[in-house]
């Protein structure tokens, strides 16, 4: 079986039960085959998935196709499928790699500005550099104006009026945090390393939809004849008027809303809002939607946990090193490689505030111990030596 077609029937939401199969044998092979699908599951576009199709003529590619052969012999037919999709899963992954974090169907990641720059790109394809300290007006092709940036908010509450919808792309970098008041007057905190894709204005008698990709904290103006709808990756938060927290960033495989007060209803972005069929959330209570299989698990938890980082916290419950590196990295926009593999399995739980990356490490250390180095942004975390 071809992976990349069947990945992109699964896409379009049509595949076979053999098909099924075969990709969550795929899925469950390797975690390398796991982000990957998650990646281009975000994406929502089978072209993505075109450099996959290519390997067959690929010399790495033949070069495997010769060794699962070689083993078809000595092996049974269920042996011959995991063999493949073994060998399958490295070569599929260092494309991953190689191909990045895909288009994610937001044009900010496209711009050539700094990395550490926050970006706004326009309907017209321009980008704009923002500086929190600074000011500066919002305009459209024709000099009307859009909005204005306010130090370290956008404010888009007074738009010109519009007929269609007009979209602005807002990205924010690691290390950085930033909000925009939209046309509505709903407020949305955007955290590091995240990107809101959203309407210069709402359109009467239309749902609100915005597009988040990574995380975001909703405090969201009722309107009931307009529902607001949050769309990120495979699953739709739609609301009336509340406040509540989505992260939803590429390399999680879970989609976390935390409720803190109001309603929200959950559902597949693929289909139609079925009141009946979607997923009620309550407040106090976290709903992580698996974009693997798209069923959602229900916890009660501690809310502040989740919003912390809005007064620039870092709030760590039980969590294992392997997160923790992710959400250190996008805290204090470093790199961190982990050389030490049982450090990843480590729980922790802890609470940063004015801590440097430094301090936060050496807490970690404390705790359990390891050897690291410091160069620029760069770090790099080694197994502690022995006397």
């Amino acid at each position: 079986m071809d992976i990349a077609r069947i990945i992109a029937k699964k896409i379009k939401g049509h595949l076979s039960d053999k098909e099924q199969e075969f990709l969550d044998l795929w899925i469950n092979e390797s975690e390398e085959n796991q982000n990957l699908f998650l990646r281009i599951m975000a994406s929502g576009d089978e072209r993505n998935i075109s450099v996959i199709a290519q390997l067959d003529d690929n010399k790495e590619w033949e070069k495997t196709w010769k060794k699962y052969n070689n083993k078809r012999l000595a092996n049974n037919k269920a042996q011959h499928v995991k063999s493949m999709l073994r060998y399958a899963a490295v070569f599929v992954g260092l494309i991953g790699l190689g191909y990045g974090y895909w288009h994610f169907n937001l044009e900010a990641q496209k711009t050539t500005e700094p990395e550490d720059s926050i970006t706004l790109l326009l309907e017209n394809g321009e980008t704009l550099t923002i500086s929190p300290e600074s000011q500066q007006t919002i305009t459209n092709v024709q000099g009307k104006i859009l909005g204005e940036q306010k130090g370290d908010h956008l404010d888009y509450s007074n738009p010109t009026k519009t007929k269609k919808l007009v979209y602005n792309t807002l990205t924010v970098p690691n290390g950085r945090r930033f909000s925009v008041v939209l046309s509505d007057s709903t407020i949305v905190h955007l955290n590091a390393g995240s990107s809101l894709k959203y309407p210069v204005k709402f359109i009467e008698h239309q749902n609100r939809q915005v597009f988040l990709n990574g995380e975001a904290f909703f405090d969201v103006t009722k309107n009931e004849s307009n529902p607001f709808i949050v769309t990120s990756g495979t699953l739709d938060v739609r609301v009336l008027g509340t406040k509540f927290n989505i992260s939803s960033y590429p390399e999680d495989r879970q989609i976390n809303t935390v409720l803190v007060e109001g309603a929200v209803s959950l559902y597949s972005a693929k289909g139609n809002y079925d009141p009946k069929k979607a997923f009620k959330l309550e407040p106090g209570y976290k709903a992580a939607w698996d974009r693997l299989y798209e069923n959602t698990e229900l916890e009660e938890v501690d809310t502040d946990i989740y919003t912390g980082w809005i007064q620039g916290k870092l709030i760590l419950k039980e969590t294992s090193f392997r997160n923790i590196i992710q959400k250190l990295q996008r805290h204090y926009k470093v790199s961190i490689d982990n050389k030490y593999e049982k450090l990843n399995n480590e729980v922790f739980t802890a609470t940063f505030d004015i801590e440097t990356i430094e301090e936060a490490l050496k807490i970690f250390d404390q705790e359990t111990p390891f050897e690291y180095t410091i160069e620029g942004n760069n770090i790099i975390i080694y197994e502690p030596k022995t006397n």
